[in-house]
């Protein structure tokens, strides 16, 4: 269903993309721009959550403290799901779940695990910092080891690795870049809150909970930061099924004065002037783009 221009009432109207909640169309008319409130936002616009675990320490039996190696057979207790917290990327709202004290007790971490599985489940992209080697890596064996099936397949964006690949910075943390960056810092923590919180100590559950929600915050201040740069971006546009940019689904595309050669064509470049990301635009037709992130 097309929207009605406020301008001139006509309905030949077309969408333009999504800007956070708002569906932005262009009237073929009086060629006025508008833009109209979604209802169902979260099945218009792809379904990008950011994510981080805490986990419990394993626990092992051995004859020495220095350099020593740990083999399997010298582990006591296996290692659990303390927290997690997740937010839906511009939402602010933040989702998290935390082993009760018992639960810590007895090293039981179905529940939390079940809940974060809902929310991958949703999810269209996934954002972690070293998501990919650690945080998914530890909940796929816990998902496995608690008998609970795979989340439904989604892309998943490391901004760790990104970090790595794109700059060559003093260090790739996530505390170094939220620092540096002046985006919001990790809170303080010491080795004593994992202690109290695999004893069942319910005050420092939930601070460790805190510390969470507070990781995933700062994580997206850093994703919004990193993002122009990711030339492996998922591209948004296909999910949309719009003329959008492909990293943040705006449709605020500007031509440049520059073109991107190759050795048999070239092609001109755009920039989305809400996430700052360049494009090089492929000509299908005479009337049709399709973008791509410019690489260099």
């Amino acid at each position: 269903m097309r929207a009605i221009c406020p301008n001139c009432t006509s309905q030949h109207t077309r969408k333009k993309g999504i800007r956070k909640d708002r569906q932005r169309w262009l009237c073929n008319v009086c060629a006025k721009q508008f833009t109209t409130e979604i209802e169902n936002y979260s099945t218009q616009f792809p379904k990008i959550l950011l994510f981080d675990i805490e986990t419990s320490f394993y626990h092992f039996v051995g004859w020495g403290t220095y350099k020593q190696y740990i083999n399997h057979h010298q582990i006591t207790k296996h290692q659990y799901i303390l927290s997690w917290a997740a937010k839906w990327l511009y939402d602010e709202n933040v989702q998290s779940d935390v082993v009760t004290p018992e639960e810590a007790k007895n090293r039981d971490d179905k529940r939390v695990l079940k809940s974060i599985w809902k929310l991958l489940d949703e999810a269209d992209i996934v954002i972690g910092h070293n998501g990919d080697r650690f945080d998914m890596r530890k909940l796929r064996w816990r998902f496995i080891s608690q008998e609970i099936e795979p989340p439904t397949p989604f892309r998943i964006i490391d901004t760790l690795k990104i970090a790595r690949k794109e700059f060559f910075a003093p260090s790739y943390k996530q505390d170094f870049l939220t620092k540096y960056f002046k985006l919001q810092n990790k809170l303080e923590t010491d080795f004593q809150l994992w202690v109290d919180c695999e004893a069942g100590n319910k005050k420092r559950l939930d601070e460790m909970v805190d510390y969470n929600e507070h990781d995933v915050i700062g994580l997206e201040q850093v994703y919004i930061k990193l993002r122009p740069y990711i030339r492996n971006h998922p591209n948004l546009a296909v999910l949309m099924d719009e003329d959008v940019c492909t990293h943040c689904g705006s449709d605020e595309l500007v031509e440049t004065d520059k073109e991107y050669f190759t050795s048999a064509s070239k092609f001109p470049i755009y920039r989305c002037t809400s996430c700052k990301t360049p494009h090089i635009r492929h000509k299908k037709h005479s009337n049709q783009y399709n973008t791509t992130m410019r690489s260099s």
